[in-house]
């Protein structure tokens, strides 16, 4: 309830802002991801960051320390991808509680090109044994057509 009583007096008092939710929109989930490696001085953690659209509508957020160093960018990457896979997978079945379909799998914009193909090759490698469970869950979803993923380029 605390909480709840928070988001009222964040809207009441800025009022002009926000987020705008238009009616004709075509809706489709996608996602864009981004991580810094390592940022974290005293941890060396990574930090994940998430944003969700339903159409042109941004719905759901998140910016997170990871809870375990990466020892790579690509490890790091890929947890945040998973992270994100549950969120989208959280969505869709919201989404389908309120009837709203949706046909096309969600898109999930990530830059970095070693976890698509992490997450796209159905053969272990010893170097991603320890993303192993993190493995399982995107391909998963992947496999089902609840998510597919495309490469951005992080340059203008």
């Amino acid at each position: 309830m605390a909480a709840a009583h928070r988001v009222l007096r964040y809207i009441k008092g800025s009022p002009g802002r926000g987020l705008f939710y238009p009616a004709n929109t075509i809706l489709k989930l996608k996602s864009f991801l981004g991580l810094d490696w390592g940022t974290c001085t005293e941890t060396r953690k990574s930090v994940m960051g998430f944003c969700i659209f339903l159409g042109s509508s941004l719905i759901s957020w998140r910016s997170k320390k990871q809870a375990t160093v990466s020892k790579s960018s690509s490890e790091a990457k890929y947890r945040a991808l998973a992270m994100t896979a549950f969120e989208l997978q959280w969505l869709n079945m919201l989404l389908q509680d309120l009837h709203v379909t949706t046909t096309d799998p969600a898109v999930v914009f990530c830059d970095s090109k070693s976890a698509i193909a992490i997450a796209e090759n159905h053969v272990f490698h010893e170097r991603t044994k320890h993303i192993e469970i993190d493995c399982h869950v995107v391909r998963e979803r992947v496999a089902r057509g609840l998510i597919k993923l495309l490469s951005v380029s992080t340059l203008n």
